[in-house]
């Protein structure tokens, strides 16, 4: 009784911070923009036919961004609230994720339709909205399909607007039963697997446009000029989430190692396991290390390696910790070195995103989750023209496969010497 009344407590200490966090980007887009500027800004953000690698810092302007980020963060929210949900680990890794990907290619006219979808097979199940927050709000991975159908394929708004809405809304359906059922293909050590099944869908969706003439070429618009405010901007994200942790869980660290001990198979919610305070704590720790790793590499930092940071901490609540994760970005760095474009945005980000495969590290051992991360880096390139750059978890589309041949082989090859012993 005392864990769920302390879990409702946190519950509401959150919303008022991730409710804290929209408002002061406002603020601050108010202060560095002219209301023109942003309404402008706020067109093209969600009026361009996009894909991966599209920086909204470079299409809209930071402030125009930074409003974007804040509406999709406060109607998550609100699809929390009327949903009557708790925000344990999966709800807490949406939030974070979501708002990452509001930095370059989410907005809410992509949203919109897949959440509704999700709310409709809610009520055709009769299953609770907020049972599927996860789905609803990482389901917007795919949502590059509804702008493209919107503004890219040539027909006129009056048509193509309604369209891509039911298109939204379609996806948005299929989405629940078709993750939970993606999730025995990689056995849960491939922690984006909603990335995996927007892969499946933006592979088919591609397939059909082909069919009519219609290509889905990925586009890479990328910003140059905000490198030191966006540093600014996530170290005061994650020292925020660090000391609001330390104040909901008094200070201490004692059950940490424990949290440092689980594997993050899926689904691990360390809000439940662990408390909200040391998952924030965690959240705030693996952001850092991100952020600390781009900085060595003295890589980029614009809207994409931004969402790429915020989802590596988001999953701090749900599977990732610097143990199982650290493997992974070795393999995946190691890999990346002899790539000719080392130390790019096309080259950061897969590697933050790779740790989807952490898990893997965490049952089997750091060999395991070096070799986890080489593959993925390996793969990843190779799988985006599949989805044409409408999926926009594509990591997690490769990973999926990575973990669905490399976790049997593993667990094949114990089982061989656990006989001969």
């Amino acid at each position: 009784m005392t864990a769920d009344l302390d879990l409702q407590r946190n519950h509401k200490l959150m919303m008022r911070f991730f409710l804290g966090l929209a408002l002061v980007l406002v603020a601050i887009a108010l202060f560095i923009s002219t209301p023109g500027e942003l309404s402008d800004g706020l067109v093209r953000i969600n009026t361009d036919p996009r894909n991966l690698f599209y920086d909204f810092m470079a299409v809209g302007g930071m402030g125009a961004t930074f409003v974007n980020v804040a509406l999709i963060l406060l109607f998550d929210l609100s699809i929390i609230h009327l949903s009557r949900a708790t925000i344990t680990g999966p709800a807490l890794a949406a939030l974070l994720t979501t708002a990452g990907f509001a930095f370059f290619t989410t907005n809410l006219f992509t949203t919109v339709p897949i959440v509704t979808g999700v709310f409709l097979y809610s009520r055709i199940e009769k299953i609770p909205m907020r049972t599927l927050l996860l789905q609803a709000f990482m389901g917007t991975a795919i949502g590059p399909i509804i702008s493209f159908i919107a503004y890219g394929v040539g027909l006129q708004l009056v048509m193509s607007l309604p369209l891509a809405f039911l298109v939204g809304l379609l996806i948005g359906i299929v989405i629940p039963p078709l993750s939970s059922s993606f999730l025995r293909f990689h056995h849960g050590y491939n922690i984006y697997n909603i990335g995996f099944t927007a892969g499946i869908i933006g592979l088919i969706a591609v397939a059909v446009l082909r069919m009519y003439g219609i290509e889905v070429e990925p586009v890479g618009i990328i910003d140059t000029e905000h490198r030191l405010q966006l540093i600014w901007l996530v170290s005061a994200i994650f020292v925020s989430l660090i000391v609001f942790g330390l104040l909901l869980n008094k200070g201490s660290l004692r059950d940490y190692p424990k949290l440092l001990g689980n594997s993050g198979r899926l689904i691990s919610d360390f809000v439940v396991l662990y408390g909200s305070g040391l998952s924030l704590i965690n959240m705030g720790v693996m952001g850092f290390l991100a952020l600390a790793f781009v900085i060595i590499l003295r890589g980029p930092v614009n809207g994409p390696i931004v969402g790429a940071l915020l989802t590596l901490a988001a999953f701090g609540a749900m599977g990732k910790h610097p143990r199982n994760s650290l493997p992974v970005i070795v393999g995946a760095t190691i890999a990346s070195y002899f790539h000719e474009e080392w130390g790019t945005t096309e080259a950061i980000v897969p590697i933050l995103f790779g740790t989807t495969l952490a898990p893997i590290a965490g049952r089997f051992g750091l060999l395991a989750g070096i070799i986890a991360g080489y593959l993925h880096i390996a793969l990843v390139g190779h799988v985006l023209p599949l989805h044409g750059g409408l999926n926009l978890y594509n990591s997690g589309f490769s990973g999926g496969f990575v973990a669905a041949v490399m976790v049997p082989l593993i667990e094949a090859g114990r089982n061989v010497i656990e006989r001969r012993k």
